[in-house]
């Protein structure tokens, strides 16, 4: 056993110390930040002519979408992988669990970013379920204002048509009681009863009018937008505001516990905090995935909200799972360049997440696949559109050079390797790719929807706020920067004193 790594050796843990890096990624990313919000304030004029601002104004709201949502992807990665590797007891990855583990804490950072998105310049130009629900309740209020006389007058004949019907069919029926027999006289009630039913149905509507006021909105809404109609119990901004905040309480505190036993037991060695987070990380993990999924449906599915998909969820997890493996290898390189954790992480270490990222790069390409090819089978016109939109122009020469080919086929082939697998740098390379990749795949799933939006259909790609797209890019990637460098530094970089460190330490494969 000679040549095996005690764990008692590394229990004093090793700290980060960042240095102006992170003060420069801050600066970096918040002078990108107010250039961003500068020009967006600039170009909030409405001109003569129309009622909303400019194309340019409102398609800014795209750009810090995509922005955010790329980043965020990454730090909900790094609160899967933390899931992942408690719920499991796993091993190995014990001494790179606190990197996973300060990656997630950033979702916190994230979702304060994403708060322009709610206000309601944003809001409206992403999501145009907001602004077609607020016209078509106005409208139905306009219509039952101005139809509530007319619609009382055919209620009042309805109802006398009613009692004149039940007057007749009981004058009628009670007549013929006398000579009826048994059977018949359970068939002239029935009539009867049933003449009752159809009065007490025109009396429910009569109410006052405030009541025939709200069903009068509601049946203009059905018709005016039948699918918004249908939609409205989840698609309302009340409920879609709570759930906005929702993600972000349910997925931070996730990473909130998990990360404080973490660092709790590193501090005392108490092994309750090792047990603690085993038991919660099982019963956080279906939480976490109802907080992802629905985040996506609500953030990107509902750009157009007549478009759905029962493969979403999966898909934007495998991407995020994917991508925040490939960012935590790029860390992992970045911090052992600097000297850090060198003598705690191997290539047999590499060689493992190596070979997570070629399984969810896999992952990936079959659930992007699959999602398109029943999508094209069914052939059902609520979904092909979101393919028809992203298989015109430049977007299909963009799906098959940087997503069938650069996301897939790139990394696939070169992860099979398995030596390459075990060079830090190699290995880097392909997670940079591998990051590359990902930044066109979201850029696919947001900015298409944009032209057609904003344009009401007659422009698919607008090219002016290509800029605005790479500057909010840039915005978001140095705060989330600043906010990796700062959990970083707050506690030891890897988990110092976990039962598992020594299999960590001393891992094969």
């Amino acid at each position: 056993m000679a040549g095996l790594k005690n764990a008692d050796n590394f229990a004093k843990g090793e700290t980060f110390n960042a240095g102006l890096l992170k003060w420069v990624l801050l600066m970096v990313g918040g002078g990108a930040a107010v250039l961003f919000f500068i020009i967006y304030a600039a170009t909030s004029g409405v001109p003569e002519g129309e009622e909303l601002p400019s194309v340019f104004h409102r398609g800014m709201a795209y750009s810090w979408l995509f922005a955010v949502v790329f980043f965020l992807t990454l730090s909900v990665g790094g609160i899967f992988w933390t899931l992942l590797h408690n719920a499991t007891n796993s091993g190995w990855g014990t001494v790179i669990r606190r990197l996973m583990e300060n990656l997630g804490s950033v979702t916190i950072v994230m979702f304060v970013l994403a708060l322009p998105l709610i206000t309601p310049g944003f809001r409206d130009a992403l999501w145009e379920w907001f602004p077609q629900r607020e016209a078509a309740l106005e409208q139905g209020q306009e219509h039952a204002n101005e139809t509530l006389a007319e619609y009382r007058a055919e209620l009042a004949k309805e109802k006398e048509a009613a009692e004149r019907a039940l007057a007749e069919v009981k004058k009628e029926n009670e007549a013929a009681m006398a000579t009826a027999t048994e059977n018949e006289k359970i068939y002239l009630n029935s009539e009867i009863r049933a003449a009752q039913a159809e009065l007490a149905k025109v009396e429910e509507k009569i109410g006052s009018d405030e009541e025939m006021k709200a069903y009068l909105a509601s049946s203009h809404f059905k018709h005016a937008n039948a699918i918004l109609y249908k939609k409205s119990g989840y698609l309302n901004g009340p409920f879609w505001y709570f759930r906005f905040f929702f993600y972000a309480v349910a997925l931070f505190s996730i990473i909130y516990f998990l990360r404080g036993w973490s660092i709790k037991q590193d501090q005392t060695g108490d092994p309750k905090y090792f047990r603690r987070m085993r038991r919660a990380a099982c019963g956080f993990l279906p939480l976490f995935a109802t907080a992802w999924t629905f985040l996506v449906f609500d953030w990107l599915m509902a750009l157009d909200y007549t478009w759905f998909s029962t493969m979403w969820g999966v898909y934007l997890f495998a991407g995020a799972a994917l991508n925040s493996m490939a960012f935590l290898i790029i860390l992992l390189t970045v911090l052992r360049g600097a000297g850090y954790l060198k003598e705690v992480v191997t290539m047999e270490h590499y060689h493992l997440m190596g070979k997570l990222l070629l399984a969810f790069t896999i992952f990936w390409a079959y659930i992007a696949f699959s999602q398109f090819f029943l999508i094209w089978y069914a052939n059902i016109t609520e979904e092909t559109k979101f393919y028809l939109t992203r298989n015109t122009a430049y977007w299909n020469t963009h799906a098959i050079l940087f997503l069938v080919i650069g996301h897939f086929f790139v990394p696939f082939a070169i992860l099979l390797i398995q030596g390459l697998k075990k060079n830090p740098m190699i290995l880097s390379a392909i997670a940079v790719w591998t990051l590359l990749m990902h930044f066109c795949d979201v850029y696919w799933i947001i900015i298409p929807e944009r032209g057609p939006s904003l344009t009401e259909g007659t422009e698919l790609i607008l090219a002016g706020n290509f800029f605005t797209d790479i500057l909010a890019w840039v915005a978001v990637a140095g705060i989330f920067g600043f906010g990796v460098m700062h959990f970083l530094g707050k506690g030891s970089l890897y988990p110092c004193r976990d039962p598992r460190l020594d299999e960590s330490l001393n891992v094969v494969n």
